[in-house]
């Protein structure tokens, strides 16, 4: 099946945004291959709903050992990255940190997490520190963010990418990994609600995307504004982006026009009535 043109659009951008030069060394055993950009498209009808391994055992920034499933309990924004990479992980990482304080609705710590794992075996808790050093994050946006590679980097590296269709491929002529650019939006219980992708973020995109991983408090709570928020608004993937819903704006709209035209409808005939009556009665 071929893909819509945008989504080959996207697929080839993320491939061409994530060769620039970098220091990675070629892991061990990698084969040189030049890939279809296509290939590294997500297949999100198979992955989202789809559970994290949340016994995976990481390291964060300073060298201290938690599992994945420690994380969870609220939504989480997890990116995968690779810690040497001067190009698009950087500005991935940098783009989504400017943006976090624009979404009013949450606060990151309070109501989300934001996790950056290194899906590059070679990375080390120390070069997460250096990665996440640059990237002079302020300090109430650190308290809810992790940087960390995985601890058993040779047989569960790429445990976590495979379990959110994340593909990534060793060049050898760039000395770089492509990859897709992705936010992956996870609930509380690790499972995938959603893909969000490009390195330029928007607040709103997030802010809904947050809505659907938190579907589950949302829709049990008094929150209106989410609620109608998360109705209102539906994920168009042919674009990789929210849009209104328009079919149930349509919809609302004729309802609406119809209560309104009957509500009309019987204020004139009622003052039609009242009218004729006080004629009768004179």
């Amino acid at each position: 099946m071929s893909l819509p043109p945008k989504r080959f659009a996207h697929a080839l951008a993320w491939a061409l945004a994530a060769s620039s030069p970098a220091w990675a060394l070629r892991a061990p055993g990698t084969v040189e291959s030049t890939p279809d950009p296509r290939i590294m498209q997500i297949d999100e009808a198979r992955y989202l709903g789809a559970p994290l391994p949340g016994g995976i055992e990481l390291l964060d920034a300073s060298g201290r050992a938690f599992t994945l499933g420690e994380v969870l309990g609220k939504p989480v924004i997890l990116l995968l990255s690779y810690y040497r990479c001067d190009g698009s992980c950087s500005t991935m990482n940098r783009a989504l940190y400017r943006e976090l304080p624009k979404v009013e609705r949450f606060r990151i710590g309070r109501d989300y997490r934001v996790l950056t794992v290194s899906f590059d075996r070679n990375d080390t808790a120390a070069q997460a520190a250096e990665f996440a050093r640059q990237l002079e994050l302020p300090a109430q946006i650190r308290a809810g963010w992790t940087h960390a590679v995985v601890r058993d980097r040779e047989n569960a590296a790429g445990a976590i990418a495979s379990s959110v269709g994340f593909r990534y491929f060793w060049s050898q002529a760039d000395r770089t990994f492509l990859h897709p650019n992705v936010l992956v939006f996870l609930t509380p219980d690790g499972r995938v609600a959603r893909y969000l992708y490009g390195t330029h973020l928007d607040a709103r995109q997030i802010g809904l995307a947050l809505i659907d991983a938190d579907w589950g408090r949302i829709s049990n709570s008094a929150n209106v504004i989410d609620l109608v928020t998360g109705v209102c608004f539906s994920y168009n993937y042919a674009e990789g982006k929210y849009q209104p819903n328009y079919s149930l704006l349509t919809g609302a709209g004729a309802l609406l026009l119809g209560v309104s035209l009957m509500v009309s409808g019987s204020v004139v005939y009622r003052s039609r009535q009242r009218r004729m009556s006080n004629v009768r009665n004179t």
